[in-house]
C-alpha cells in the first residue's frame, strides 16, 4: 500500500525523520525495551488517521485495564467506577474516552450490539474453551457473563486475563468499524499458542483495505517471536527494527545481497524459528553455528554473574557457518549490532569471509596495516599454508606419536569432501598446538613461513573483529575445553555431546576465577563483545549513609549526651527506614563529641563483617563504605 508517512519525534532521533511510504498488510515494529515503539505507535495512529483515508484504532497495552477485577475510581473514566457493569447510559462515553486512551472495553459494547460479532466469538468460546457467553442488562448496566459447566460467573471480575484479551481482540478483528488495526503488544497474557491464534486470525484478515473493503491494514508491536510470521523476503520489507537513540530502520531493497544470498534468504525465512526470531528484539544478538557453543557461551557468562539478557544479549543457535553469515548480512541490512562467533573453518570457506571483504572498513583496516583487501589478505595465507602443507604431507611419521601423530594423520587423510580446506583448517589448529614439534619436521624457511602465517592470520582475525565476527582461532569450541578430547583434528560429532556434557559439568563446579583463568581466550571474546556491567551497591548505600550521618551528627550536636535509645526515637533520624540497613554497635562520647560505630545488614557490602564508625568531624557527604 502506498501511504506516506514521516514521523518527526524530537526527543528520541533528534531532527532525523522516519519516512515510510510503502507499507504491507502487516507491519511489524520489534526491537529492545526503551526505544520509542510505544510513543511512535501513538504518532502513526495519527498520522494514518490524517493521510490515510483509514478508519484507524489503536489499542495500548494496558488496554484490558478497565476489565480488571478492580476498578481505579480515579482512572481514565473517573465519572463511572464501574462496580456495577457497564453504564448503559455512558456507552458513547465509553467509546470515545476507550478509543481516545487506546483501550478495548467498548469491545463489549460492540459484542452486545452486533450479532455477527457475538455468532463468530461465541463460536469459537464455545468449539475452544467450553464456555458460553450472555449479556445482562439490570437497573440500567451491562454484564457480560460466561458460562462453564453448570458455573455462571463475571467476565469482567472473575475471568483470567488471557480469555479477555481473546475476546477484546477478536471483537475489533472481526468488527468491520474499523479497516486499520494497531496493536501494541498483542502477545500480552496470552500462552504462546494462543499467541499464534490471534496471529492467525490477523493473516486472515490482512489486505488493502484500500482495494478490498473486506480486508484490514494491521501494524503490531511486539516483543514476541510468536507474534511474527515473515515467510519471504517481500514480507520481510515490513518489519520495522527500532534501536536506542537512532532512527527506526527497515529494509527498502536487497542490493546488497547477491542472487544466491537472496536464494537462501528465502530458504531461510521458511524454516525460521523462534529461536531465530529472537534477533529482532536483542540489542545485540550474537550468532553462533550450533547448541553446543550456544550452551558453552551462555553457561560461562552465567557462571561469570553476566546478566545476558539484563545487557541485551541473545545467543543465538542457527545451525551452520552460512547460517551464522545470512543472518548476519540479514541484520545489516536492518542495522542491527549484530555479532558473529564461529569455528576456524570459516577462514578457510563459506560465505562470511566474503561478506566481510565486501565491507568497506575492512580494506581500509588492512590497508592501514599494509596489506591488500581481506580475500587477497585470506587468499595469500592458504597460499603460505598449502606450501607448508605439502612439506609435511611427504614427513616420514613412522617414529611419531602422541598429538603430532593425530596431526599428520589429519593432513594425510582428511575427511570431507574438501580435502584442501580441511588441510588448511586443520595446519591453522595444529600451528597454535604444537609448533614446536612442526618446526621440528620442516625446513629453516619453511619455520619462517610459519612466523608470516601467524602474522597474516592475526592481521585478518583482529580485521574480522572489527566488523564484528570472531573466529575461534584453535578451531572449534571443544580445542577450549580442560576435559578430554581424544582427537582435536578430527573431533567425531558423535562424541561432540559427550564431550560438552563432561566440560559443563567442570565449568559448574568452577568460581569465576578459575574460569577466567581456564578459559581465557573465550572470555576474552565474550568480554569484547558483551561489555561487564559492575553492579555497584556499595557507592548508592554510601550516599545514603552520608545522608543518615548527617542526621546522627545534627542530633547529636542539639543533645550532646545522646544514647542510642534516644538516637532511635528521634524522628529526625528515620530509624525505622534505616534500621533495615544498620546495626548500631555502639554509641559514645568524647571530650569533643562522639563515636558511633555500626555493621551493615544484608550483605549490601562486600565485607559484612566490617564494622563502620564516624563522628562529629565525619564529612557526610564524602563518606564511603
Amino acid at each position: 500500500m502506498n501511504i506516506n508517512i514521516d514521523i518527526a519525534i524530537d526527543f528520541l532521533w533528534d531532527d532525523k525523520h522516519f519516512i515510510k511510504n510503502d507499507w504491507g498488510s502487516i507491519t511489524y515494529i520489534v526491537g529492545p525495551n526503551g526505544t520509542g515503539k510505544t510513543v511512535f505507535a501513538e504518532h502513526l495512529t495519527e498520522s494514518l488517521k490524517s493521510t490515510s483515508g483509514l478508519k484507524v484504532r489503536y489499542f495500548g497495552a494496558e488496554r484490558i485495564n478497565q476489565l480488571a477485577r478492580k476498578w481505579d475510581r480515579h482512572g481514565y473514566l473517573s465519572s463511572d467506577n464501574l462496580s456495577q457493569g457497564l453504564n448503559i447510559g455512558f456507552f458513547d462515553n465509553y467509546r470515545s474516552k476507550s478509543e481516545e486512551l487506546g483501550q478495548s472495553i467498548d469491545a463489549l459494547i460492540e459484542l452486545r450490539n452486533k450479532l455477527d460479532l457475538q455468532i463468530k466469538i461465541e463460536s469459537i468460546l464455545s468449539d475452544i474453551f467450553h464456555k458460553k457467553l450472555s449479556f445482562e442488562e439490570t437497573g440500567g448496566y451491562l454484564n457480560i457473563k460466561l458460562q462453564e459447566s453448570n458455573k455462571v460467573y463475571d467476565l469482567r471480575k472473575d475471568e483470567s486475563h488471557g480469555l479477555k484479551e481473546i475476546i477484546t481482540l477478536l471483537a475489533f478483528l472481526y468488527d468491520d468499524e474499523y479497516n486499520c488495526i494497531i496493536l501494541d503488544e498483542p502477545e500480552l497474557n496470552l500462552h504462546p499458542q494462543f499467541q499464534q491464534f490471534i496471529l492467525q486470525e490477523i493473516k486472515n484478515l490482512a489486505g488493502d483495505p484500500l482495494q478490498d473493503t473486506g480486508k484490514k491494514m494491521f501494524v503490531i508491536l511486539t516483543h514476541s517471536p510468536y507474534m511474527l510470521s515473515i515467510q519471504s523476503p517481500d514480507e520481510l520489507k515490513n518489519v520495522v527494527v527500532f534501536h536506542k537513540n537512532a532512527i527506526p530502520t527497515f529494509i527498502q531493497n536487497y542490493s546488497m545481497l547477491d542472487a544466491y544470498q537472496l536464494q537462501r534468504l528465502e530458504k531461510l525465512l521458511m524454516r525460521m524459528n523462534v529461536n531465530h526470531k529472537s534477533f529482532f528484539f536483542a540489542k545485540k544478538p550474537v550468532f553462533v553455528e550450533g547448541y553446543i557453543d550456544q550452551q558453552v557461551f551462555t553457561l560461562l557468562q552465567y557462571k561469570r554473574g553476566i546478566p545476558l539478557g539484563a545487557i541485551g544479549v541473545s545467543i543465538i543457535n542457527v545451525g551452520g557457518k552460512d547460517e551464522v553469515e545470512l543472518m548476519y548480512s540479514l541484520c545489516r541490512l536492518l542495522s542491527i549490532n549484530a555479532y558473529c562467533i564461529t569455528d576456524l573453518d570459516a577462514l578457510f570457506d563459506g560465505k562470511l569471509r566474503q561478506t566481510a571483504g565486501r565491507i568497506d572498513s575492512t580494506t581500509s583496516y588492512l590497508s592501514e596495516k599494509g596489506r591488500k583487501g581481506l580475500m587477497d589478505e585470506i587468499g595469500n595465507l592458504e597460499s603460505e599454508i598449502n606450501g607448508i602443507v605439502a612439506e609435511l604431507i611427504s614427513v616420514d611419521d613412522s617414529a611419531l606419536t602422541g598429538e603430532i601423530k593425530q596431526f599428520i594423520d589429519a593432513l594425510k587423510h582428511p575427511a570431507g569432501d574438501k580435502p584442501l580446506k580441511v588441510k588448511q583448517r586443520v595446519f591453522a589448529v595444529g600451528v597454535h598446538r604444537v609448533r614446536a614439534e612442526i618446526d621440528g619436521l620442516i625446513s629453516e624457511s619453511s619455520q619462517q613461513k610459519i612466523t608470516r602465517i601467524l602474522a597474516i592470520e592475526k592481521d585478518i582475525l583482529s580485521c574480522l573483529q572489527s566488523v564484528n565476527i570472531f573466529i575461534l582461532e584453535k578451531g572449534e569450541i571443544e580445542n577450549y575445553y580442560h576435559s578430554t578430547v581424544e582427537n582435536h583434528y578430527a573431533i567425531s560429532d558423535a562424541k561432540k555431546t559427550e564431550y560438552y556434557e563432561k566440560e559443563a559439568q567442570a565449568i559448574e563446579n568452577m568460581d569465576t576465577v578459575t574460569i577466567e583463568s581456564n578459559y581465557t581466550d573465550i572470555v576474552s571474546v565474550l568480554d569484547s563483545i558483551c561489555k561487564r556491567i559492575q553492579i555497584n551497591t556499595e557507592q548508592i548505600l554510601s550516599r545514603k549513609l552520608g545522608d543518615w550521618i548527617h542526621h546522627v551528627q545534627a542530633t547529636a550536636l542539639a543533645e550532646p549526651n545522646l544514647t542510642v535509645d534516644q538516637l532511635i526515637a528521634s524522628p529526625e533520624i528515620r530509624w525505622d527506614s534505616y534500621q533495615r540497613i544498620i546495626q548500631i554497635i555502639d554509641l559514645s562520647h568524647t571530650e569533643s563529641g562522639f563515636c558511633c560505630r555500626f555493621k551493615i545488614l544484608r550483605n549490601l557490602t562486600k565485607n559484612p563483617d566490617k564494622i563502620l564508625s564516624f563522628d562529629e568531624k565525619t564529612v557526610a557527604a564524602s563518606f564511603k563504605v
